[in-house]
């Protein structure tokens, strides 16, 4: 949904993002950030990456018996890496838990 403010087109907040969509806008703002899109990414892999490897790595050696035999501990990691991601980690769990077509039961 895009309102169409036509008074303040061009015009941005205190951060620096537009207040109505502007795609170029929006791309200069990110360019201004100096690799800090890079870095969260340096992050969020950093983290989900081990995490991932160690799933597979119990799939592999034990199946689906493993992850049973070590839920408590992959739940507890898995909640843990989250928090560490921070907030918009969090919502994005959140929002998935409630849309049964993006992850279903």
């Amino acid at each position: 949904y895009i309102v169409r403010d036509d008074d303040r087109i061009g015009t941005v907040d205190e951060e620096g993002l537009p207040i109505v969509y502007d795609k170029q806008l929006i791309e200069a703002y990110w360019r201004k950030q100096d690799g800090a899109l890079q870095a969260r990414w340096r992050e969020f892999l950093g983290i989900t990456v081990p995490f991932l490897t160690k799933l597979v790595s119990l799939l592999v050696r034990g199946g689906t018996d493993e992850l049973v035999k070590n839920q408590a501990e992959l739940a507890r990691e898995a909640r843990i890496n989250l928090e560490r991601l921070g907030p918009t980690y969090i919502k994005a769990g959140q929002m998935m838990s409630v849309r049964p077509d993006v992850l279903p039961q």
